[in-house]
């Protein structure tokens, strides 16, 4: 059986990653962990300089997750920025950016950043949503509140458990790294 240490803080990726490395058969181990995040428009730079902090930390195979929103309409924003977003915006502040636009896609791009001490690997995923005309649910993650998995029926917020199944039912780069770490 493969194991790895999940360096991470968000829960939300931890249910996606259990989901996703259970059926595949893969165990990981939660480990709490904010590493500095460089700051660069590459969400696999990103991940990579965090993985690397990760392993120096642990010293065992380890994987990151870097998250970053394309809004087409936006022409990319925020991009890797979303977390700071989130902190300065609340979901009014979503709408308000969106209301105007046609192409009410929203992309997530999901990266994991994985190392042991002879391979480092990025996989990558992008996995389209769409953008609420309407906050729905409560949450402290903003663009949570603004954002659907499920064609619009539920945004994030409401349906925790429908939006994990979703993002992990679809191909994404969890499965990537479970079906690498299966041929190795």
């Amino acid at each position: 059986m493969k194991r790895f240490i999940f360096a991470t803080s968000n829960d939300h990726k931890v249910m996606i990653a259990q989901d996703v490395c259970d059926e595949a058969g893969i165990e990981f181990e939660r480990k709490d962990a904010d590493f500095l995040e460089i700051q660069s428009d590459n969400a696999e730079e990103i991940a990579l300089n965090k993985v690397r902090q990760a392993y120096e930390e642990f010293n065992e195979p380890v994987a990151v997750t870097d998250d970053s929103w394309i809004i087409p309409g936006l022409n990319g924003f925020p991009g890797p920025y979303m977390k700071y977003m989130n902190q300065w915006l609340k979901p009014q502040d979503f709408l308000n950016l969106t209301k105007d636009l046609e192409d009410r896609r929203a992309i997530m791009r999901q990266v994991i950043a994985y190392k042991d001490k002879d391979t480092e690997k990025v996989f990558s995923a992008d996995i389209e949503a769409i953008l609420l005309k309407e906050a729905r649910g409560k949450t402290n993650i903003s663009h949570f509140a603004v954002v659907s998995f499920d064609g619009g029926k539920h945004s994030m917020a409401e349906d925790e458990l429908t939006r994990i199944q979703a993002i992990s039912k679809i191909d994404n780069s969890w499965h990537q790294l479970c079906e690498w770490l299966q041929q190795m």
